[in-house]
């Protein structure tokens, strides 16, 4: 039988080179990947946000309209990042989320948290709400019962009648901005130019004063 013939010392540092090669390239993929899961995981968590926000102000539209019309028309200033990393810093209470106003809830502005109860919150949104004013606004009308659409109707002629007790603008276009995460999570270099960059959404919602609604005879 014959000698059998081992791998030089040449093919075996070729070897080692491709593999190397490979392994840098799957590194560098690492952190691409690693951005789009957290992208994916903020995008996700930032629409349930923007969801149990979007039900907390269908239920005061409900409850509480001048909470809706209290709101400002102007979007309020964003938290500062001293004011940032303390709410991101606060723990949860016994529900999985948290709502903690900003400097009161009639302004829209507060921070909301997710996280385990007790514990510190994974994931922290900054939330501002601000109403539009009615200006040339439009609504149009639609006959439930015949299916006919009627003449759009301006909506600075919609008044609460007179005796009601009611005043304000009893129609409200709500927009609602959630931003993620409150807190910067890393820097890179040696400057502040490069840092991981806060996500934003805007969200809009259009209520109409309960008393409005009626059934049509």
């Amino acid at each position: 039988m014959g000698r059998k013939k081992l791998f030089s010392l040449i093919e075996i540092a070729v070897a080692m080179a491709v593999a190397a090669i490979g392994v840098a390239a799957i590194m560098a993929l690492l952190p691409i990947a690693v951005k789009s899961t957290s992208d994916s995981v903020g995008d996700t968590l930032a629409t349930d946000v923007a969801n149990s926000v979007v039900a907390q102000l269908d239920r005061a539209a409900w409850e509480h309209f001048d909470w809706i019309q209290n709101l400002k028309t102007s979007k309020p200033s964003k938290f500062t990042d001293s004011q940032a990393a303390n709410y991101a810093k606060m723990k949860m209470d016994s529900e999985s989320y948290r709502i903690e106003p900003a400097t009161g809830l009639q302004n829209g502005h507060f921070a909301f948290l997710f996280g385990p109860p007790n514990e510190p919150a994974d994931f922290a949104a900054e939330v501002i709400c601000w109403k539009e004013t009615i200006g040339n606004l439009k609504l149009t009308t639609l006959n439930s019962k015949t299916g006919k659409v009627g003449t759009p109707f301006a909506m600075s002629n919609l008044k609460y009648p007179t005796g009601s007790g009611k005043s304000g603008q009893p129609y409200v276009r709500v927009f609602i901005e959630i931003t993620w995460p409150m807190t910067k999570p890393y820097s890179k270099g040696s400057g502040t130019s490069a840092t991981y960059p806060r996500q934003s959404r805007i969200f809009v919602r259009e209520y109409l004063d309960p008393t409005f609604y009626k059934e049509e005879k």
